[in-house]
């Protein structure tokens, strides 16, 4: 018995080491460089716009992420190695369920109090930028921050519906 209990805490971790997790690269509004491996001193595979959503996993190496892509016709492929401090990873778990686009239309779009347009406006999202987000009801989802906090309320109608669950 204490050998199956041995096995199966055994195959449970080696799961885990192997599980992606849904991420963000910090918005500060540039782009963030992907190394060969982790450290400064390798080279730039490429550059991500601040704010692109991905899933990452920890690298052995401490204060770096290993990198994937997430959704669209690259999913789940490696891409490279991001210092940690670069990487929006939420705070709170299960929060937030999905990592989407606002529908790029040249503006802002409004975050609300409550589900609906007549509450009152919190915040605004820039058109294009990324967001986390979970259903709600009625046509509006509940949006959060980049560290995973409750932020408000956004239409459904503006985010782009084709990025992929998080989870």
């Amino acid at each position: 018995m204490k050998k199956l209990i041995l096995t199966i805490v055994a195959v449970v971790m080696s799961i885990a080491a192997f599980a992606q997790s849904p991420a963000l690269i910090k918005d500060e509004g540039g782009y963030t460089n992907v190394r060969k491996g982790p450290g400064t001193s390798y080279s730039i595979v490429e550059k991500l716009k601040d704010g692109m959503p991905i899933s990452y996993k920890r690298s052995s190496t401490s204060g770096w992420y290993k990198i994937y892509y997430i959704g669209g016709g690259n999913s789940d492929a490696f891409i490279g190695y991001v210092a940690s401090s670069k990487v929006v990873v939420p705070k709170r778990q299960g929060a937030w369920k999905y990592v989407g686009q606002v529908k790029p239309e040249g503006g802002y779009t409004n975050i609300r109090k409550g589900a609906g347009s007549s509450y009152d406006i919190v915040g605004k999202v820039k058109d294009g930028s990324y967001i986390l987000y979970s259903r709600s009801s009625n046509g509006w989802y509940k949006v959060y921050t980049q560290s995973g906090a409750f932020r408000g309320f956004m239409s459904a109608s503006k985010i782009n519906m084709t990025e992929s669950p998080a989870f």
